[in-house]
């Protein structure tokens, strides 16, 4: 049975060291879950929404992967906005230890961090993806 296939939102300027460290996570012979798609730096000429919907459309979850400068990140906070409009599962993994990681500035008041040690990753995971989710809103 395949895993629940991830889309790891992180900072490209500043976390591809943690993106890769998901993707290593995902290869482990327990693992879960396994990442499809990720963020990339946003070219404002092309279509980059179009094809992140496109991307979601192909996920079941996002790991929203935050370093010391998440909050910052334009990249970050323009996809977690997609993602919620897509009522995707999501949540918020403390990418780095010994320093203040910090949310993108489009999470939610409600989303806390989860410690990025394996059990809880994977046990996380396997919430996020079988919660009910709301109906995403209509728009006339």
């Amino acid at each position: 049975m395949p895993g629940v296939r991830i889309f790891g939102c992180y900072d490209p300027r500043h976390d591809r060291d943690l993106l890769a460290r998901l993707v290593r996570d995902s290869r482990s012979p327990d693992s879960p879950f396994e990442v499809v798609a990720w963020s990339g730096e946003h070219d404002r000429t092309a279509d980059w929404e179009g094809d992140l919907r496109s991307a979601l459309d192909g996920v079941d979850e996002v790991v929203v992967i935050c370093g010391e400068h998440a909050d910052t990140s334009v990249e970050m906070c323009a996809e977690l906005r997609v993602v919620q409009e897509r009522v995707k599962p999501y949540f918020l993994l403390y990418g780095r230890r010994g320093v203040t990681c910090t949310k993108p500035i489009s999470a939610r008041t409600a989303d806390t961090f989860f410690s990025w040690i394996w059990e809880i990753l994977k046990a996380q995971i396997g919430v996020t993806a079988r919660a009910p989710r709301p109906s995403a809103a209509r728009t006339a």
